[in-house]
């Protein structure tokens, strides 16, 4: 577990230090912070989220709830937001969501249909991906500080006030609403908010593979069941996380029973898979290893085509009719001229007239659809 925990926080610099003396605190230490009487007194008021991951995972998370924190001080900046929105792959004018973080670092992040219906727990900030989106902790005038500490940790109100999604297995949250209560609790050294949460599932690690690639700029890869494939676009922070995890890391050559790396590299960028997506829908980021496969199958399937028909060599017949027209004329006027020693010419130009319209028309080829086709593209 230390060697896993050094290599994890390898390069992580002062957030070290930070997560490093993290611990879960019992509910017996909560009780006594918490400003609300009845939590202390009423058996059937909710007690704190259990995380219950291992401690190389929890650190993971709370390093990216940490750098998330810094993300937002840096929204809205002159240099700031233009940053953030490169990192991000994306364009706004204020912080993004944490969800929007999670997604881009973690793979098949929504993979999971959520089921079960939103509880009541009190949630620990350090692990909630939040967002400072209208203002910073410090912004809040010091006669509302205290309001708002009591408010936070011990109301729960509905769902439109505050409802954090859970992803169990990875010992993080994000915030869909109450987002600004997360920099604010944590800024003032709260150990808790009252939070409705919902639970989201993610895949097992063992169903996830991480494919390295050969060329030191190549595309870092995620394959969900050997199948469905997905690209790490920040790809050393995501591997901090899913090695966390338990991900194991491979080649392509590795991988048992799959398609040519270069079909699936080219069916990837065809779709531009590689981008910032519009949507959230996981499906719309994933390419089916077994759509490649078939496509592989059947560019190896054998066709016959003619010469007009092979791409990207194929005959076209307006030059064809240009070499036969000029062959023609050339051979009429050999034939009319009053020499008899240019009848052979003429005759031997009427052959190769002959021989352009008729030889294209006879030939055939015979051989795998992907050399009729062209390389980059598919005939069917």
């Amino acid at each position: 577990m230390r060697d896993g925990l050094l290599y994890l926080l390898k390069g992580t610099g002062s957030l070290i230090l930070v997560a490093s003396v993290r611990r879960q605190q019992s509910d017996a230490e909560i009780k006594e912070k918490i400003p609300f009487v009845t939590y202390m007194n009423d058996p059937q008021v909710p007690g704190t989220l259990d995380l219950g991951v291992s401690a190389t995972m929890q650190i993971a998370s709370a390093l990216l709830c940490d750098l998330k924190l810094e993300m937002d001080r840096h929204a809205r900046g002159h240099i700031g937001q233009p940053f953030l929105d490169d990192w991000m792959g994306s364009h706004d004018t204020c912080a993004y969501w944490g969800d929007e973080l999670l997604r881009l670092v973690i793979p098949f992040l929504r993979w999971e249909r959520r089921e079960g219906e939103a509880f009541q727990a009190y949630v620990d900030p350090r692990n909630v991906l939040g967002a400072s989106i209208k203002g910073l902790p410090e912004h809040v005038p010091a006669e509302q500080v205290q309001d708002r500490i009591t408010r936070y940790a011990t109301t729960f109100g509905s769902r439109d006030n505050v409802f954090y999604v859970w992803y169990k297995p990875l010992g993080i949250l994000t915030a869909h609403e109450g987002k600004h209560r997360v920099a604010f609790m944590r800024a003032h050294g709260q150990p808790v908010i009252a939070a409705w949460v919902l639970e989201a599932n993610y895949p097992a690690a063992d169903r996830i593979v991480v494919v390295k690639p050969d060329e030191p700029h190549g595309e870092w890869l995620a394959i969900l069941d050997g199948r469905y494939v997905q690209v790490l676009r920040r790809p050393r922070v995501s591997l901090m996380m899913l090695q966390a995890y338990g991900v194991r890391i491979c080649r392509w050559r590795d991988l048992p029973n799959a398609p040519s790396k270069q079909g699936a590299l080219r069916e990837m960028y065809r779709n531009g898979l590689q981008r910032q997506q519009q949507t959230v829908s996981e499906e719309d980021r994933t390419l089916d290893l077994k759509t490649v496969s078939q496509r592989d199958n059947q560019d190896d399937e054998s066709v016959v085509r003619s010469l007009f028909e092979l791409e990207p060599y194929r005959c076209t017949w307006r030059r064809l009719a240009i070499a036969t027209t000029i062959c023609l004329a050339l051979a009429l006027i050999l034939w009319v001229l009053p020499w008899p020693i240019l009848r052979p010419g003429a005759w031997i130009c009427m052959g190769v007239s002959y021989g352009l319209v008729s030889g294209p028309l006879m030939l055939r080829f015979v051989g795998p659809r992907r050399v009729a086709a062209g390389s980059a593209r598919h005939d069917y």
